[in-house]
Formats: C-alpha cells, structure tokens, sequence
C-alpha cells in the first residue's frame, strides 16, 4: 500500500492530523497498535479551556484551544462535548486572579452555578467558554472524518520501525502486518514515539506521566460545571456519573460526599491509570525533524485540549511547505545532542 502520509497513532493527536491532513487533500494512512481512542486518550479528564492562559511557549496556542473546538464543532457536527464552564477554588494559598477568560466571582454566584454545593467558597474562579468533551468519542468522529476524506485506517496494527532510503529520507514505516509506503510519516503514538525515534537516532524527550482518574455513580445533576479544587478535578459525565482526576480514592470519595448535598450515596466504579506522554520542558513537541526528512512528531501533554489545533496546523504546514508561527516554540530541535546512525547500516527501519 503507498500513501503520501501515514500517521503512527490514533489517539486524538494523531486522529486530528489524519482528519485535517485528509480534508485538505493529501492521501493519508492512520495506523495504530489498538483501537483509535482506546490508549491514553480514553483515560483523559478532557477539561477544554483557553482561559488563564499567559505564558510558555505554547501560550498561544493554548489560548486557541476553544476556538478550535467551536470550528471542529462546526465541520463534525454532534461532536459529544459540552460547554459547562468551569470553577476553581482553593488550588492557592494566594488571593483568586483571573486571566483571559475568566472573571472572580463571589458565593452567591458560586451557590447559583453549583446549587449543590454544602458550603460555596467566598470567591472562586469562573469561566464561563470552558467546555469537557467525550475523548474518545471526539477521537472517534474525527477518524470516521478522516475516512469520510478519503483516509485508510488501520487498527490493531503494531508499527515497528520508520523504514528510510540511502538518502536517509522517510520512504514509509515496517509494521507488523507489512511495509507501508509514504512520502511522510508523523509519529503520534503518545510514550511509544519516544522509541519509534530513538530507532532513527532522534531524541524525542518524552517521558511516561501516571494519572489516576476515578468514574462514581452518582445522583444526576449532582455537578453542573467542570469543578476543580485541592481534592479533585470533577465534572459529570452522564445523568448518573462523575468522573474526578485525583490521586487518592478514599480522599477523593469522601471529599465529594462532603462537598456536595445529596451525596452521600455516591459510590466508586472503577479506577483507571492513564500513562501521559509528557514532554520533558511540558511543552508540545511538533514539526519536522530535520536530520531525517519526512519525519514529524506530534507528542504533547494536554493533547486532548490542544489537538484540533495541532491537526490543523500540522496538516497546513504539510499541505502548503509552510511554518505555523504558534507552533515556533513547540519545533523538535530544541533538543539537542541526538546521534543519528548512517542510513541503511544500524538503522532498523533502513532500506538498503
């Protein structure tokens, strides 16, 4: 099979690059060692927000992260998300600051937003555009875009290494069920694009992040907004369940039975521990790798807020040759000091 791209992972990142690299016409291949969705992705708290967003040098694009899924609202229309907003409160020993797209707002106002709330902080942090979305229902749509486009997708499908000419250019990548052919490849596989290209010589800083993420029965209505504070980051994911990112489940059980009215019945389901890709510096690490043309990565913390803008900027600097200034602190070559071997000698995915 020959393609003009193929895109190693189909988590959301990597989906969110096929749809756009399709959609704008480029004939592209999505292949995964699972199921689209079904790694990291699924064990995301998925809290979407621009707001509060002042520095680093992903600011920028941060502070894109609603408006892009406001547009992929309107191309994918059903996108399963909603627009809550969010509160915070207590993260600090230091008096609330709203950024960007936040406001302070006092406990009256905090009690009208989370009516069940036992005692409402004197202050807290709103902001109102924040939204959370279904990670791998958005991952999911985004796949059946990119095939709606044109794009080959194939799951269950281990890559084994990125396969180079004498020249030392990305002529496709080895899996395990054969060759694929492409002009490019872009390594989106979250913790395993670390070693997809350490293969090729190429330091991709990223480190495996534990995070916990526990799934309650609980009444409906309980939670109205994303609510994020010292115990948990929590929001309700169905008419009766909560999701909280924490770390401890007896803490965070009891945490919620005392912050909320009508909870004490609210009982764990299940415990999951996600391994986050985690960049070394904590910002996004995307665009070409120079010592190995046609290569790309795509790797970041965050992924789930940021990938529509990834995607699309990914797939715009591939479809025109051009360089996204948002994306001018994210570039791989920050990090310095990798080795790369001659092509077609150590070089496991070499062609000779």
């Amino acid at each position: 099979m020959s393609s003009d791209l193929v895109v190693v992972g189909a988590g959301i990142v990597g989906a969110s690059v096929a749809y756009h690299a399709a959609r704008a016409g480029a004939v592209v291949t999505l292949v995964d060692a699972g199921r689209p969705g079904a790694g990291v992705t699924a064990d995301s708290f998925a809290w979407i927000g621009a707001s509060g967003v002042r520095t680093g040098p992903a600011a920028a694009l941060r502070a894109t992260a609603t408006e892009e899924y406001h547009r992929l609202e309107a191309e994918l229309p059903g996108l399963p998300m909603t627009w809550s907003g969010s509160l915070s409160w207590g993260t600090t020993d230091a008096a609330p600051e709203a950024g960007p797209g936040q406001e302070i707002v006092d406990a009256a106002t905090v009690a009208t937003l989370e009516p069940t709330l036992r005692q409402p902080p004197e202050w807290a942090v709103w902001a109102p555009g924040d939204a959370a979305v279904d990670p791998v229902g958005v991952t999911e749509r985004l796949v059946a875009g990119a095939r709606a486009h044109g794009a080959r997708v194939r799951p269950d499908t281990p890559v084994t290494a990125v396969r180079r000419d004498a020249g030392g250019r990305v002529v496709g990548v080895e899996t395990a069920a054969g060759p694929l052919s492409a002009a490019t490849v872009v390594l989106a596989a979250g913790v395993a694009t670390a070693a997809l290209g350490a293969s090729l010589g190429v330091r991709v800083p990223v480190d495996p992040s534990p995070a916990t993420l526990f799934r309650f029965r609980a009444p409906a209505g309980l939670v109205r907004t994303v609510v994020n504070n010292r115990d948990f980051d929590l929001r309700q994911v169905a008419a009766d369940q909560l999701i909280a990112a924490a770390d401890s489940r007896e803490r965070t059980l009891a945490a919620v039975r005392s912050t909320f009215r009508g909870a004490a019945n609210v009982e764990l389901l299940s415990t999951r521990v996600g391994v986050r890709p985690m960049p070394a510096d904590g910002e996004p690490i995307v665009g070409p790798v120079a010592p190995v043309p046609g290569l790309n990565v795509a790797v970041l913390h965050a992924a789930v807020t940021l990938a529509p803008a990834v995607g699309r900027l990914v797939a715009r600097e591939l479809a025109e040759g051009t360089e996204e200034p948002v994306l001018a602190g994210c570039r791989p070559g920050r990090f310095q000091g990798a080795t790369l071997p001659q092509p077609g000698s150590a070089d496991p995915g070499g062609v000779p």
